[in-house]
Order: structure tokens, then sequence, then C-alpha cells
């Protein structure tokens, strides 16, 4: 008889764990910062670019060009640092219960077989 109410999702008993060694790289130096509950770092790691920015302005050129390209490169790092924070934080998160994780698992096998093709 057909599948019904997914039956063959929960028949399953084997879960597939897919190492990531650049996530758990990722994740081992955000835990080494402490930044999950330093509240101050945060602030400071985003108000230090502003800082440089005005350090650059007042020592080294006050040139137009030469401001607005250092001030491009620095946001542009600035927002490199926030997406790797909200990979961190998506990553630390649990997997979830085994019934979505059997879900995950046929979604990832039907997303590799388009990407195949």
């Amino acid at each position: 008889m057909g599948d019904i109410e997914g039956e063959a999702l929960t028949s399953k008993k084997t879960t597939v764990v897919y190492k990531d060694p650049v996530a758990d790289m990722l994740l081992s130096y955000y835990r080494k910062f402490y930044l999950e509950d330093a509240e101050m770092s945060k602030f400071l790691i985003l108000v230090a670019p502003f800082a440089m920015i005005m350090f650059f302005y007042m020592f080294v050129s006050s040139s137009v060009a030469g401001v607005i390209s250092f001030s491009a490169f620095t946001i542009s790092l600035v927002f490199i640092g926030i997406s790797v924070w909200m990979l961190c934080e998506i990553l630390k998160k649990d997997v979830g219960p085994r019934g979505m994780q059997d879900i995950a698992e046929v979604i990832r096998e039907g997303s590799e077989g388009f990407f195949v093709t």
C-alpha cells in the first residue's frame, strides 16, 4: 500500500549527521571570544569601525576620496563580521526533534537531486 501520512518518513531509524569543518571552526572561534553573553564587547566591536574612520580622517588623509574608499572598505568588513556572527548564532541552535530531522533529510535529498540535474 502507498505512503499514508508520511509513514516512510517516520519508519527510518538512522540519522545522517553531516560534518562541516568550516562551521565547527567558526563556532570554536565564536566560543573563544565569549561573545554569547558579552554585550559590551559586541557594542565595542560595532563602534570600533566608526572610530577607525574618524582616526583615518584626522590623522591619515582628509581627502574626500580617501575617506570614502576607507569607509567603504571598513563598512564591508563590518558586514562580513555581522554575517559571520549571524551564521554562528544559527549554527549553535539545536537541530530539532526527530520528526523535523527526518523531513529535513528528505528536503536535502530532493534539493541535491535538483542541483545535480
